[in-house]
C-alpha cells in the first residue's frame, strides 16, 4: 500500500510540476511581449510596409495590363470610343494606387505622372494621335517597370 500511495503522489507532483511549467512558458511569453513594445511596433510596421508593398505591385501590374489591352486596340486601329474606353481603365487602375504611390514615393509619382497623364488625355481626344499613345505607353510602362523595383 506504501507503494501504491508513493506512486499516486509522484504521479500528482509530476502532474502539477508539468502544468505549471506550461504556465510558466505562457506567462513569460506574454511577459515579453508586455517587455518589449518597441518589438512588437517593428513587427507590426514591417508588416504593414510588406502590405503597402504588395498592394502597390498588384496595382501597377493591372496599370500595365490596361496600358497593354489600350496599345493592342490601337495598333489594331479600333474605334474610337473603345481606345477612350481603355484610357478610362488606365486611369481607374492608376486611381487606386496612386495616394499610396504619392505618399510612399514622391519622386517616383512625379516621374510616372509626367507620361501616364498625357497617355490618358490623348486616349480621351476625339481624334486620337496613336503614334502619340504608343509613345506614352512604352515610356509610361519602362517607368512603372523601374519603379517596381523600388518598391519594397
Amino acid at each position: 500500500m506504501n507503494v501504491s500511495r508513493l506512486f499516486t503522489n509522484g504521479l500528482i507532483f509530476g502532474t502539477i510540476l508539468m502544468l505549471s511549467a506550461c504556465n510558466n512558458t505562457i506567462q513569460s511569453d506574454e511577459h515579453n511581449q508586455e517587455k518589449n513594445p518597441v518589438t512588437n511596433e517593428k513587427s507590426d510596421k514591417n508588416a504593414a510596409e510588406t502590405q503597402d508593398a504588395e498592394v502597390i505591385k498588384t496595382g501597377v501590374d493591372e496599370v500595365v495590363q490596361s496600358i497593354d489591352a489600350l496599345v493592342t486596340e490601337v495598333n489594331a486601329e479600333a474605334d474610337p470610343e473603345k481606345i477612350q474606353e481603355l484610357g478610362e481603365k488606365v486611369s481607374s487602375n492608376w486611381d487606386s494606387i496612386e495616394k499610396q504611390v504619392e505618399d510612399d514615393y514622391p519622386d517616383w509619382y512625379e516621374r510616372i505622372e509626367k507620361n501616364l497623364y498625357p497617355l490618358i488625355g490623348e486616349s480621351g481626344n476625339p481624334e486620337k494621335d496613336t503614334e502619340k499613345i504608343q509613345e506614352l505607353s512604352k515610356a509610361t510602362k519602362e517607368d512603372l517597370r523601374l519603379f517596381l523595383k523600388e518598391v519594397k
